[in-house]
């Protein structure tokens, strides 16, 4: 399979190809006919360690629009990994039309290439640092143009790890684009899978018994990248062999001496820029059965392949991510992130920080709704939004929003989520008082930490006074280890008045029939009857668990008011990981915060100490609690957010309710923050909070804690 284009003064789009360059074609059209370019996939081989492509140049003599075999003028190879960039970025290639110029007088194909020092797959102007030119002939062309479109291409039966779509064709209208109707061949680029997954050389050693091999036996040293990353060389990911020989008794240079073969680690270098494995052998000169620095007579290097696109997890980068007001359709706002799925038996983890405001200025209620969208189609991760006041007032309620979803067991391969919304009654607005750190985060649980959940569960409402059974969500697990940490996760939408005002409820997650603290709170009040329905996540950490098999549930109650868990919900999540007690930090306290006005300050109880094992490592905060602000005041900002080092992080959140009376709402919140770059050693993680409005005014007073079981903070370090 391959890919040709042939530039017959065509606006031809630039195209980008991820790959690494190691050499570009050049050359002078004769006879005028068209330079033609011609891509082929090269295998792994001696031209290119990991594979790549080979570029065929020359000039289109029948004008047939193709380069054939007998047009080829010139090959080079743009080859994939290779360790001649320590920088480990990418090297990306694109073709753009060269029109008259001194450097191609009838026109041509100029080949840009250079290393993206960004990361964001683009090729920048300033990233080009080789520019090749493939030049028409002098006495120019004339025709019909064929014209070239690349999409991306997911994986699937065309390209089993995703790659691109080539669509080549006549522009038959003269519209300068490739209509579907123009189409009239399709190839295919394919990203090789090991490359894909950033995959480790594994070595091993077998011993080799005398023969054609070796006369007097030996080693048989075997290397490959370790596709199904189980960590275990299999036979067919062995892609070279070869053969480290004991010596015969009497022959020159050997004198009889055993063959030895040492691995060391190849740190990430010029040598290799991913890191691998340096082999090293030689024979065993002092007979101690261990290869000296002075015996190694032989160094190979076996180097693990780049990891192109992000695995195990991902998240979008920090930014500012106010969306602007939403109507009516469906709009994306902002949040995207690709990750590739290394298992086919896992399940990718979406995890949402954000803030959501809907039905604003209905007077009649609204609606709005956040979703987080996979390969740009629904995966079941929808979360409505809901706000009506019986006083007939404008309605203006920002507040924190939160969600989990986990998809079915996919096959792996590359995968893109983003997130859209969409408003009916009113107008939605996403990301407000999110800082620079609205996070959309998608985690592949691969089952190396076991873990149970349930999708299932509808709509139920209740009066009682006492816990009672929710529809659904229940999960039964078994607990592997007595020392590990159960984390509990529940992502549902709770509303607790139903045309009523200054009423409560609680849900709570059991065990094995029982409380435990793993509870949270809402309370409604604003002056008038009203109906506040919204998405919320509880997170907990239950520690002392047993290992034995257990049965978790989730019961809620109304303090007064009608609670309703689950309104416009297809897929409550009740997920339920076991995870180790070392290597992160949580507190679990459940304590209230009491009232708290003025300018930045800690909050009562949440702050832990985290010591970061290495420099450069990235660590996941979740704060998971209740919160109010600004009592008694209507139209006021309450904030809240992550500290590090007594420094603010840039990840926070906000509530901000405004209806035309004064304001009294405590919400569960579920904040979540990515952080990067931490240095080794310890640093303080805490919740901040202020009333301070941008215009310095300040109003009322936060709460934190209201009726929570565990005010959760959990730093865990990041593979």
């Amino acid at each position: 399979m391959f890919q040709q284009w042939s530039l017959r003064r065509s606006v031809m789009a630039g195209f980008v190809l991820a790959l690494t360059s190691c050499a570009s074609p050049s050359g002078d059209g004769t006879n005028g006919k068209d330079a033609s370019v011609r891509l082929i996939p090269e295998p792994p081989g001696a031209r290119c360690p990991l594979g790549g492509t080979a570029i065929q140049t020359g000039l289109d003599d029948n004008g047939d629009g193709e380069l054939n075999d007998s047009e080829v003028r010139q090959t080079s190879f743009v080859c994939s990994g290779g360790s001649t960039h320590s920088s480990g970025k990418m090297s990306l290639v694109k073709l753009l039309p060269e029109e008259g110029t001194a450097r191609c007088s009838s026109g041509g194909i100029a080949v840009l290439s250079g290393l993206d020092a960004n990361a964001d797959g683009l090729q920048n102007d300033s990233e080009v640092t080789s520019t090749q030119y493939v030049c028409n002939s002098a006495d120019g062309l004339s025709g019909t143009a064929y014209v070239v479109k690349m999409l991306p291409e997911s994986a699937g039966a065309n390209c089993p790890a995703g790659g691109t779509s080539v669509l080549g064709g006549i522009d038959v209208n003269t519209d300068g684009q490739l209509g579907a109707p123009e189409v009239t061949a399709t190839q295919y680029v394919c990203q090789s899978a090991t490359s894909l997954t950033g995959a480790n050389a594994l070595i091993r050693l077998d011993v080799e018994p005398a023969g054609a091999n070796c006369t007097q036996g030996g080693t048989a040293v075997k290397s490959g990248l370790d596709s199904n990353e189980n960590g275990i060389l299999d036979a067919d990911e062995v892609s070279n062999t070869t053969f480290v020989c004991n010596g015969r008794t009497g022959a020159t240079g050997q004198n009889g001496k055993n063959a030895l073969v040492r691995l060391d680690p190849e740190p990430a270098g010029p040598n290799c820029a991913y890191g691998g494995t340096a082999v090293k052998s030689g024979l065993d000169a002092n007979g101690d059965g261990s290869l000296s620095n002075l015996e190694v007579q032989t160094t190979q290097l076996v180097c693990s392949a780049a990891n192109f696109f992000r695995t195990k997890w991902a998240s979008n980068p920090p930014g500012t991510y106010e969306s602007g007001e939403i109507a009516n359709p469906w709009v994306p706002v902002g949040r995207r992130v690709s990750l590739y799925k290394t298992s086919d038996t896992s399940r990718i983890k979406i995890t949402v920080s954000d803030n959501l405001r809907v039905g604003y200025n209905s007077t009649t209620g609204g609606n709005g709704v956040y979703s987080v969208r996979m390969n740009g189609s629904s995966m079941g991760c929808d979360a409505y939004q809901y706000n009506w006041n019986a006083s007939g007032s404008n309605q203006n309620y920002f507040q924190p929003f939160a969600n989990v979803c986990l998809t079915e067991q996919l096959p792996k391969g590359l995968y893109e989520f983003d997130a859209w919304a969409v408003a009916s009654g009113g107008t939605s607005y996403v990301g407000a008082g999110t800082g620079s750190n609205a996070v959309l985060l998608a985690e592949e649980l691969d089952g190396t930490k076991p873990y149970a959940f349930s999708k299932v569960g509808s709509e139920t409402a209740t009066t009682s006074t006492s816990f009672v059974k929710a529809n659904g969500r229940d999960v039964t697990f078994v607990k592997q280890s007595a020392t590990t940490l159960l984390k509990v996760t529940l992502a549902d939408t709770l509303g607790v008045a139903y045309n009523q005002n200054a009423v409560a409820g609680t849900v709570m997650v059991q065990l094995d029939g029982a409380n435990t603290n793993c509870y949270t709170g809402q309370h409604d009040a604003q002056g008038a009857n009203a109906d506040i329905r919204k998405p919320f996540v509880l997170t907990c950490i239950l520690p002392n668990v047993s290992a034995t098999r257990h049965t978790l549930q989730v019961a809620f109650m109304a303090m007064s008011g009608t609670p309703r868990l689950g309104w416009a919900r297809s897929n409550p999540l009740l997920l339920v990981e076991e995870i180790p007690s070392t290597g992160l930090t949580y507190s679990n306290a459940g304590v209230a915060s009491g009232e708290l006005s003025g300018y930045w300050a800690g909050v009562g109880a949440r702050q832990i100490l985290h010591n970061v094992s290495t420099s450069g490592k990235t660590v996941k905060f979740t704060y998971s609690d209740t919160f109010r602000a600004t009592l008694n005041c209507n139209g006021y900002w309450g904030f809240f957010e992550l500290y590090i080092d007594n420094q603010p992080s840039g990840c926070s959140n906000a509530q901000y309710m405004a209806s035309g009376a004064a304001q009294d709402h405590h919400h569960p919140v579920n904040l979540t923050c990515i952080t990067p770059n931490l240095t080794a050693g310890t640093h303080t993680f805490a919740i901040w909070s202020t009333t301070q409005q941008w215009n310095a005014s300040s109003c009322g007073s936060n709460y934190f804690g209201w009726n929570r079981g565990q005010n959760l903070l959990l730093v865990e370090e990041m593979p």
